[in-house]
């Protein structure tokens, strides 16, 4: 035994002297399926996490009239979802009698679970009205019904999409105004009726501007888990899909200035990734969660992604963190990744080391896990030293720059004006091995050319940008 630790001291010590480090990356471990009985008339749509780590999924009759609207549930440790309830067999989606036209947004708080819905159509002729159904402890004796002619305010659209506060104030994009609505779902706020909208009837647009042929709306919606939503400084997140494919007014909307008890204050801005992987065409819903770190998850459904990648949000600029292994990524095709072909939403666990795809065409859900591995191990396939173009160029005040290092590094990243004057150090330290984006933001500087550098022991490279006032 005296031996055996005294290998394993040595071994650690031959990793550390080596310059050994760790880094974390994602990797697909399964596949998991909807009932064979259920092949033909299931339609994944979006997700949901709760709290003891079950999956909720929406089947919805939204783009595929075959399907049923039901809802799912997987258990952790199963690989088959269990239908919970299933409205096209209830009745509960008749076009004279029912509620449920198409499922539109689920999610959850506690053991509550809240599922949004427009109602059907030729039913509410001509409106357009929305529903929302409570299940308290997951039970579908206990449900709870909200919605246009049943109970509670401001039903009066089409809602799309869903996530709630910790105070259970529900957020929904609505297709009036093309924005979005707050609902109060708390007993102990009593300024607004229980499930009721909070006035007024309209908030701020989204920035792509007004929806033209019911083609361009919010689609789902993204809280930052646990998060205090009385403080106008907290954002959250909506996904807004295109009119069209050239058209282009969709993307990724975060919200800030406002709360959810004043949400008429609320101020929208697009946020901007250096790939334009953010800005969304026509197909839909192009799911988004948040998780406990902050990152944003966005699932690329359409052809031209086939994607789910998490971003760091700078301000309004999207940096690209992680990648989730996928075998047909119109970015990164990875061939042990998931046969992803239509992801359209991403579920995180609170611990932000599980990960859940639905993906709507191919029927199926993909879990993947966050491991450790070895920084070589990681990035063994980059060698050369890269330093990209800053974007956007010209830039006001912002701008993102992207590197890449083959090898572990002394780093310096810093922005010279036309004289050579140094003006400020984004970067001065030792990096790993890897792919890297920094922000700079000039807003002390006036308006001209300026250079940016990348300095390493064994490289040096210069580009110019443009700052525009």
């Amino acid at each position: 035994m005296k031996h055996f630790f005294t290998t394993v001291i040595i071994i650690l010590f031959i990793i550390i002297q080596s310059g050994f480090s760790q880094t974390e990356r994602w990797i697909y471990s399964q596949r998991l399926y909807f009932p064979e009985a259920d092949s033909n008339i299931v339609r994944p749509y979006l997700s949901t996490l709760d709290d003891a780590g079950n999956l909720w999924v929406i089947s919805s009759r939204l783009l595929d009239v075959n399907a049923h609207n039901a809802i799912y549930k997987l258990a952790p440790g199963d690989t088959v979802f269990t239908k919970f309830i299933d409205f096209s067999e209830n009745g509960d989606s008749d076009t004279l009698t029912g509620n449920i036209g198409f499922l539109r947004g689920i999610t959850v708080l506690g053991n509550t679970l809240y599922v949004v819905a427009t109602q059907p159509y030729p039913k509410t002729q001509p409106n357009t009205v929305s529903a929302t159904y409570l299940y308290p402890n997951f039970d579908t004796t206990q449900v709870i019904k909200f919605g246009f002619g049943i109970q509670g305010s401001g039903y009066g659209s089409f809602n799309h999409g869903a996530a709630i506060s910790k105070d259970s104030v529900l957020f929904t994009g609505i297709s009036f105004g093309t924005t979005f609505r707050c609902y109060n779902f708390s007993y102990g706020w009593s300024a607004v009726g229980y499930g009721s909208y909070v006035p007024p009837a309209q908030y701020v647009m989204e920035p792509g501007g007004p929806d033209q042929g019911g083609k361009s709306f919010i689609r789902d919606v993204a809280l930052i888990p646990n998060a205090n939503y009385a403080d106008t400084t907290v954002p959250f997140y909506t996904s807004r899909n295109s009119i069209s494919s050239t058209q282009l007014t969709g993307g990724i909307a975060k919200w800030i200035n406002g709360n959810q008890y004043n949400p008429q204050t609320y101020q929208p801005f697009r946020i901007e990734d250096f790939d334009f992987f953010l800005q969304f065409i026509d197909p839909y819903p192009y799911g988004i969660d948040v998780d406990k770190d902050g990152l944003l998850w966005v699932a690329g459904i359409d052809s031209t992604r086939r994607w789910v990648k998490a971003f760091e949000i700078d301000g309004i600029n999207a940096l690209e963190v992680y990648d989730l292994p996928s075998q047909f990524s119109q970015d990164i095709s990875d061939p042990d990744g998931a046969p992803m072909t239509s992801p359209c939403d991403v579920s995180i666990n609170p611990d932000a080391n599980l990960a859940f795809v639905i993906d709507m065409w191919s029927r199926a859900a993909f879990k993947f896990e966050k491991i450790i591995v070895s920084v070589e191990d990681k990035y063994s396939g980059i060698l050369d030293y890269t330093l990209e173009q800053n974007y956007p160029n010209p830039f006001n005040p912002s701008t993102m720059i992207r590197f890449t290092l083959p090898k572990d590094a002394n780093v310096k990243l810093v922005v010279t004006d036309l004289l050579g004057n140094e003006v400020e150090t984004i970067v001065n330290e030792f990096l790993p091995a890897g792919k890297y984006t920094k922000t700079f933001n000039a807003g002390n500087l006036s308006s001209g050319i300026y250079f940016y550098s990348l300095i390493t022991e064994s490289f040096k490279e210069i580009r110019k940008m443009l700052l525009l006032r």
